[in-house]
């Protein structure tokens, strides 16, 4: 009889992450609409790259690979990554490792949004570091429930907030400021929002082209959001995609002067002012 591995239990960056609004859509009678969130869901996995270490010189160091595991559930996603694996596979001290984590969660984070929003949806999670075991399909674990808490309780907008777990370690703060921000009620959260616009460009794609169609895209899906949810009263809803629109105002707003503009684009074409 083969000797079953001992299921291992260990400290992982966890996030959960949901689709604003789709329960209602898989509970509903538009089946269109259905299929589409179910299409997304499906097609996730597809979405997890790998991400490479580089321990030490670039020119005689090694490459590690990391997978991050990625599972969904109804509207639910589980990202999450081994910490104790990337440090001891790469010999990362504790920055090196936050900064690669948070940078791979950052764009993946960034891709799974875009992918929402083409469906029509906004996302938010929470994020943190605890005991997990996530393999084969199976979730289990205290970072999971923590997570969980955070997108169910705290986030509130479309964001995904880091626990105080992960905010108290400072190197996990510390030279990230790319992939975080501090909103102005205190809490951290991810900065995917100028990363829906530049994130990498598919072969055959001209970049310019490409990033001038999903910034006019992402404009053009948020401003008829806001109409339609103003018009119909939808207020709670409404606070949401406008809070949306304001970081996605603001990210573009922090780009380096002329940036858009090169790319043939313009701030004015935003109809939304911060």
């Amino acid at each position: 009889m083969n000797e079953i591995n001992e299921p291992k239990y260990e400290e992982h960056f966890t996030a959960f992450v949901d689709l604003l609004g789709s329960s209602e859509i898989s509970t509903g009678t538009n089946e269109v609409s259905r299929n589409e969130v179910l299409r997304f869901l499906v097609s996730l996995a597809a979405l997890r790259g790998e991400f490479a270490l580089q321990s030490g010189p670039e020119q005689t160091g090694t490459r590690h690979y990391i997978r991050p595991e990625v599972s969904t559930f109804s509207d639910h996603i589980v990202i999450s990554y081994p910490l104790n694996q990337i440090s001891e596979n790469a010999k990362f001290n504790e920055s090196l490792t936050a900064i690669s984590v948070l940078h791979s969660f950052n764009v993946l984070l960034a891709r799974i949004a875009g992918a929402a929003l083409s469906i029509g949806f906004l996302i938010r999670g929470g994020a943190t570091i605890g005991k997990l075991y996530h393999a084969g399909g199976v979730i289990f674990g205290e970072a999971l429930v923590e997570a969980y808490r955070i997108e169910s309780r705290t986030s509130i907008y479309p964001r995904v907030v880091l626990s105080s777990n992960v905010c108290r370690r400072e190197e996990w703060l510390r030279l990230n400021d790319l992939a975080i921000r501090k909103g102005n009620d205190g809490l951290y959260y991810f900065d995917y929002f100028w990363n829906l616009v530049f994130f990498s460009v598919p072969p055959g794609e001209k970049s310019n082209d490409y990033i001038k169609k999903r910034f006019e895209r992402i404009v053009r899906l948020t401003t008829d959001n806001l109409k339609d949810l103003e018009e119909n009263e939808k207020l709670t809803e409404y606070s949401k995609w406008a809070w949306f629109a304001h970081e996605f105002r603001s990210a573009m707003e922090r780009l380096p002067s002329g940036m858009l503009e090169a790319m043939g684009v313009s701030m004015d074409a935003i109809p939304w002012k911060n």
